[in-house]
């Protein structure tokens, strides 16, 4: 009698407990990988479509860029007059106006590789990043600080910001040589057209953080661009300088997604990610000018009077869907038509364990999302020189993230509200999403780009190639004494001590990381 009125009570519990509000989700069946996800570098080598324009040559010059044994040096010849001409833009970036601040000014650039040369003519230059942006040269043209430069192999200089009257009017370019400009066009290096260089700005001494950051998201299947290190010369009152050691870029751009997707999947819209970008905002976002800017900033199929620009119609439908409830019946038959929810657990499983405090799920921020023409999202990662204990300056976890972990709601910049991680693996409900994403991070853990000796190896590698080349000429060291810690441009493995993890002046080494990662890992999952 006692175990038929149990019975009965836990039934009563039961139904009385599925009529109140407290339902689970409609999970579905298990998600399943795309299976026309097939992009970056296990498709780019075969992508005949985008290197029929190119050599052979060249074509293997692209691939062969990003080994650590290959020594890469930039000679940057540019008149006092211009370099300034770059200075004095800084001012229109504090401002707000975008368009003189990103003008290109003009150089005449030579690049080594192993010691093969490349000469360009008329090469554009300016000053690239967020807040590495500042004052950095005389009016002589004598640098007394470090910033970063991009380079632009195809700028014509004959645009609307170099039209008469305008701030960049005396180097306009009049061409009257039509084959002429349509070669400088077509003009790249190793099949690209646009790169970047950063110098060493949080003093890691291993040169290669952010470099194997991005090498272990494309070895996970995580669509991410280049990065190789290179040795900067920059002309200073008629001599080339050196200026040290810092990374070498790929731009992540419409030549970008066409050497990584496959030709039915490109051609949709990709947008550029800053703060505060996450997913929430169904306004902040849009074409860029000279004095507005978006945390969602549209790249490819931005000009309006284009009859096929969709006012940015599938990142509408992307957080229209996140902003969804997870009860709703086709909650997840939307979610999986805007996102490869296996590919988005395999990108967070790599950016979790790197340790970014400024990437996407910490700090809302540094990453690209592309949609491919059926709405399908994809992120891609960016700017990741915070990350494997880079805690320079900056160290919002007060441990360069060692301690934080998996399933954390709670960043060290605030509360995580970004739906695509709170709606999926962050939701203890979500079983499907967070097995595949421990699934992911224990794969990880398992292979060899979470043991140290892997990246010791690497490291080794770059070290022979560019270590006597890290300290800049004397020259440059006594221009920016004061400034730049010059002295801190070697290569080495040290870093902060176990008792000094909270530090913003020294970098956690990466051994140290990684032991201290894993373990927190290790113990949330089991």
């Amino acid at each position: 009698m006692k175990k038929l009125v149990t019975f009965l009570l836990v039934t009563v519990f039961i139904l009385a407990l599925s009529l109140s509000g407290c339902k689970k989700p409609n999970e579905g069946p298990a998600p399943k990988p795309m299976t026309d996800s097939f992009f970056g570098d296990q498709y780019s080598t075969s992508n005949e479509d985008f290197y029929s324009d190119f050599s052979q040559e060249e074509k293997s010059l692209y691939y062969r860029l990003w080994d650590e044994d290959v020594k890469i040096s930039l000679y940057v010849d540019i008149s006092p007059y211009e370099l300034y001409k770059i200075d004095e833009a800084f001012d229109d970036y504090r401002n707000g106006n975008t368009l003189k601040a990103d003008t290109y000014r003009k150089c005449n650039l030579k690049i080594t590789v192993d010691g093969e040369e490349y000469f360009y003519e008329e090469v554009g230059v300016r000053m690239r990043g967020n807040t590495s942006r500042r004052e950095f040269c005389r009016e002589d043209g004598q640098i007394f600080d470090l910033v970063h430069f991009r380079f632009s192999l195809t700028e014509t200089f004959d645009g609307d910001e170099y039209a008469n009257g305008s701030w960049a009017a005396e180097i306009r370019h009049d061409w009257t040589d039509s084959a002429a400009r349509k070669a400088r066009k077509n003009r790249t290096f190793a099949t690209m057209e646009k790169f970047y260089y950063k110098w060493n700005k949080n003093y890691d001494n291993t040169y290669i953080r952010e470099v194997y950051a991005n090498k272990m998201f494309s070895a996970f299947g995580v669509l991410a661009p280049h990065i190789t290190l290179a040795n900067l010369n920059l002309s200073q009152s008629g001599k080339m300088e050196n200026f040290g050691v810092g990374g070498l870029y790929e731009t992540i751009d419409k030549e970008f997604l066409k050497r990584n997707f496959t030709e039915e999947n490109r051609g949709g819209d990709l947008y550029k990610c800053t703060y505060r970008a996450d997913f929430t905002d169904f306004s902040n976002y849009g074409v860029e000018t000279p004095t507005q800017r978006f945390a969602y900033s549209l790249k490819t199929n931005d000009d309006r009077d284009d009859p096929d620009y969709n006012h940015n119609r599938d990142l509408k439908a992307f957080i229209e869907t996140l902003s969804k409830s997870i009860y709703d019946e086709d909650f997840f038959t939307a979610l999986e038509s805007v996102v490869d929810m296996e590919y988005f657990t395999r990108f967070e499983a790599v950016n979790y364990l790197l340790g970014n405090p400024d990437c996407i799920r910490n700090n809302a921020n540094n990453f690209y999302i592309y949609f491919t023409p059926g709405g399908k999202s994809f992120l891609i990662p960016y700017d990741y020189d915070r990350c494997l204990g880079i805690n320079m300056d900056w160290n919002p976890s007060g441990s360069g993230m060692m301690y934080e972990e998996p399933f954390a709601k709670q960043s060290p910049n605030g509360q995580v509200t970004n739906p695509l991680y709170t709606k999926t693996i962050l939701n203890r409900q979500m079983s499907t999403y967070r097995s595949m994403y421990i699934e992911n991070i224990n794969k990880i853990l398992e292979s060899d780009w979470f043991n140290y000796p892997h990246f010791a190896k690497m490291y080794d590698g770059y070290s022979k190639t560019y270590a006597a080349l890290a300290m800049p000429s004397a020259a440059i060291c006594q221009a920016v004494d004061g400034r730049i810690l010059t002295e801190r441009f070697y290569f080495g493995l040290d870093g902060a001590d176990e008792n000094n993890y909270s530090s913003t002046r020294e970098n956690i080494s990466v051994k140290d990381y990684m032991t201290v990662k894993r373990q927190t890992s290790q113990t949330a999952l089991n």
